[in-house]
């Protein structure tokens, strides 16, 4: 779909009878991880698993009902966005990718992933900031609430990578400068390592266990998220991101993540485990890191970790902000981002 189109998530679902028919076809089952893998708990990937399989339909959604329910919310947090020159159902091996583009075709890309259950929405006030200089690029990553719809499970680092590197082949795009806050940091630093070819720069936003390991307290109440219970998922969504004030953009992606907890229950990702030294080595495009440090890692280990592992980071730490950095200092982030893209285009 191009030109202006209409946006909505239903917009997807309406517009081709092929897209209309994954929603039928919905999410394949949990495959075995690869003992090559960095390790976790078992009984951590076990959850992650069941809480997947275990109360969803083959959409991801509890019911068609909650579905429309999260619809309804995704659609109103999404206008708050900047109106798209395009939308972009890019046809992957797991699935059909939305990606919403604000800009000329042609354009410097710079694509932006988000945070677990966050979609592109989150964003919103990054766009206008960034716009000007580059074409942005803000996907609905697979396997996780929004436009996306995806049919079949990504069950290792190296589907998500190349999921990634798929979706900028159909977007058509090179010399990409990739974002990522939280999981879609993990994401992006998993891409640079592994199908770094369309890279022309990495920014890692909060990346979770990419340069330090997630901490106790996440573990403590992260966990609970892979429970059933909507109204557990809510206050631990909660206590993990805070709570923003009323009637501020993330104040709305709250709200829509909330929607998410209480309506989509199949996890067709995988759990992000933790970036061996080895991959973090293995990058060769510019990277910058972007910390803060009331947050769900601790970020200086993170930091030091960078310093002795790969010392050709850039990295920069907000002491005082959370883990939601990106939607509390939009200001700043946008010139980190805009500024380290600009350093490393190719003229």
């Amino acid at each position: 779909m191009d030109g202006r189109p209409e946006t909505s998530a239903r917009a997807c679902v309406r517009g081709s009878d092929r897209v209309t028919s994954v929603w039928s076809a919905g999410f394949g089952g949990q495959e075995k991880i690869s003992d090559r893998e960095w390790a976790l708990p078992n009984t951590v990937d076990s959850l992650w698993a069941a809480a997947g399989v275990w109360m969803s339909d083959k959409s991801g959604f509890r019911s068609a009902e909650s579905r429309d329910r999260y619809l309804a919310v995704y659609d109103r947090v999404r206008s708050l966005s900047p109106v798209p020159d395009a939308a972009h159902d890019v046809a992957t091996e797991f699935g059909i990718v939305r990606v919403y583009q604000h800009g000329p075709a042609g354009g410097i890309p710079l694509v932006l992933l988000h945070c677990f259950w966050a979609t592109s929405a989150m964003w919103a006030e990054h766009i206008p900031a960034l716009v000007g200089e580059f074409t942005v690029y803000t996907v609905d990553l697979l396997g996780q609430p929004g436009a996306s719809l995806q049919t079949k499970s990504m069950t290792t680092a190296d589907h998500c990578a190349r999921c990634i590197n798929e979706t900028l082949d159909g977007l058509g795009v090179n010399g990409v400068h990739l974002v990522g806050h939280s999981y879609g940091g993990w994401t992006a630093a998993q891409t640079a390592g592994r199908m770094p070819e369309r890279l022309a720069s990495v920014t890692l936003i909060e990346p979770c266990n990419t340069v330090a390991r997630l901490s106790a307290n996440f573990w403590r109440t992260g966990v609970l998220l892979l429970l059933p219970g909507a109204e557990r998922k809510e206050r631990t969504i909660a206590e993990l991101l805070g709570r923003p004030a009323s009637g501020s953009l993330l104040d709305s992606v709250m709200q829509l993540v909330m929607a998410a907890g209480s309506a989509f229950v199949s996890f067709g990702t995988p759990f992000p485990r933790f970036i061996p030294d080895s991959l973090l080595r293995s990058v060769d495009v510019p990277v910058q890191v972007l910390l803060a440090g009331n947050t769900i890692h601790d970020s200086a280990k993170g930091i030091e970790r960078m310093r002795r592992v790969v010392p050709s980071w850039n990295h920069r730490l907000w002491p005082h902000s959370s883990h939601m950095l990106p939607c509390e200092e939009v200001a700043e982030v946008s010139a980190g981002i805009r500024n380290f893209a600009r350093q490393h285009t190719a003229r």
